[in-house]
């Protein structure tokens, strides 16, 4: 199966993310999504969270700088799980999976998440950006 992207590591932080349920259930946000924006910060809404991940990945699939939007969903997924309460774990662990006698899934999950996210934004550095700096390191006097 094709992916989505034309990159593997914002595919697979698609995949991941996916793996979370959807946001909206009849017009109301589900109560997994509720439990983020709190883990999040008191002053943070359910709509801020799902709205932020929904843009950046509708814009990633256009035509518009898909690359600066892939950095932006995985910058977000690290804001928003990267540091993930113990509470939060257990309801990762939850919807990936059910039934599961621990929070070991959402441990993983989160480990894969932060990795991943990292690896796209890894991947979106700039190559005129890093030959510069690799020049400038030559260039220098230590």
């Amino acid at each position: 199966m094709a992916g989505i992207t034309d990159s593997a590591h914002t595919n697979r932080l698609i995949k991941l993310l996916m793996m979370l349920p959807s946001p909206r259930t009849e017009d109301t946000y589900g109560p997994f999504w509720d439990r983020v924006a709190a883990d999040i910060g008191p002053s943070t809404s359910t709509g801020y969270v799902t709205g932020k991940i929904a843009v950046h990945l509708k814009l990633l699939l256009g035509e518009e700088n898909p690359t600066l939007h892939r950095e932006r969903l995985a910058s977000y997924s690290l804001d928003f799980f990267g540091q993930a309460s113990d509470k939060l774990v257990r309801s990762i662990a939850t919807e990936v999976n059910t039934g599961a006698p621990d929070d070991t899934a959402g441990r993983l999950w989160v480990q894969e998440l932060r990795a991943t996210a990292f690896a796209v934004l890894e991947e979106s550095f700039p190559e005129e950006r890093v030959h510069e700096a690799v020049a400038s390191w030559v260039r220098s006097d230590l």
